[in-house]
């Protein structure tokens, strides 16, 4: 299996080479002026002495590790005399682009694996890797650097463009769950003639499910991430930079607008909209319409403030 971030084996990092790279990056705020190297990435409760790890506190006894060179947040108050400390705007974001610009090998560029099995009129760019088992329809098209994980199905006319990964088990463009009853009462499904649409930078977790829209497309715009054993239905449009955490269940012809966050286990009922930065809590059962910049809770989907003043009458 060719994968899409694989770990150098060997890498030997000064604080000085941080140091350039996150001033190019506009995260670097100041540093204690002692340099040192790390061949490593370790935790907190793992580190040893020739460690790069990151503190996201304010303050934490120096002591207590080992490493050598030290990422924190800018109002980090702890000093040392032997560790290289460099302080950050975004500890969390430089510690995640220092890992991916010295610590991982760059991507494989094409694998296809013997076992895969792939459409004669599927289109895909020679960066694609597609890896055992994964089975690819007619007319589907994929874009550059797209990494797809084993035992992937992708059903025909699905188009996904460029840098998407897709993990493994993840079924893509089936027929959505819609029937209507005949004049003797039996259920006849209705006809899914559109398709799955992907753009750039979509990350999909094992296992997810999308249905292809009835008489559209189902779309999931650029940069969204959707986690593991999630659902999304029929005609769904999922706007940019969303995140759709584990087991979400997403109903039929949803609306969801850019930078939605949606914890696990939620469920949203079809045909509502949930428009730009909302938040949907954990377990949350969403029936109506979400506005912009709300915080959902559960207990079937009440506003935040709704539900702390709900919370208060019960008490009462």
């Amino acid at each position: 299996m060719i994968l899409h971030q694989t770990p150098k084996k060997q890498v030997t990092i000064s604080s000085k080479e941080i140091i350039e790279f996150l001033k190019r990056k506009k995260l670097y705020v100041d540093d204690n002026n002692i340099y040192k190297k790390a061949t490593n990435i370790a935790a907190l409760d793992n580190s040893n002495k020739e460690s790069l790890i990151w503190i996201k506190r304010s303050s934490f006894d120096l002591e207590k590790i080992e490493a050598s060179i030290i990422v924190t947040p800018k109002d980090f108050k702890d000093s040392s005399l032997d560790k290289s400390i460099i302080k950050t705007a975004n500890a969390r974001l430089a510690i995640a682009l220092i890992i991916k610009e010295f610590f991982l090998e760059k991507p494989t560029q094409g694998y296809i694996a013997s076992s895969a099995s792939i459409h004669n009129s599927a289109s895909l760019k020679k960066s694609v890797i597609v890896n055992e088992n994964v089975v690819i329809g007619e007319n589907v098209v994929i874009g550059e650097n797209v990494v797809i994980y084993p035992n992937v199905v992708i059903y025909p006319n699905t188009i996904i463009e460029d840098n998407v990964v897709i993990n493994a088990g993840a079924s893509i463009g089936q027929d959505g769950f819609g029937y209507v009853e005949d004049l003797d009462g039996n259920f006849i499904a209705f006809p899914h003639l559109g398709n799955v649409v992907i753009k750039k930078d979509v990350e999909i977790g094992a296992n997810v499910t999308i249905d292809k829209g009835a008489l559209k497309s189902t779309i999931i715009q650029e940069g969204t991430k959707i986690n593991n054993l999630s659902h999304i239905a029929h005609n769904v449009l999922i706007g940019k930079n969303c995140t759709i955490c584990s087991a979400v269940s997403i109903s039929g012809s949803v609306e969801i607008e850019d930078g939605v966050y949606i914890a696990p286990n939620a469920t949203i009922i079809d045909g509502i909209k949930i428009e730009e930065n909302s938040t949907i809590g954990i377990g949350a059962v969403v029936r109506k319409d979400v506005k912009a910049n709300s915080t959902i809770v559960a207990l079937e989907g009440f506003e935040k403030r709704e539900y702390i003043k709900a919370k208060k009458k019960l008490k009462g």
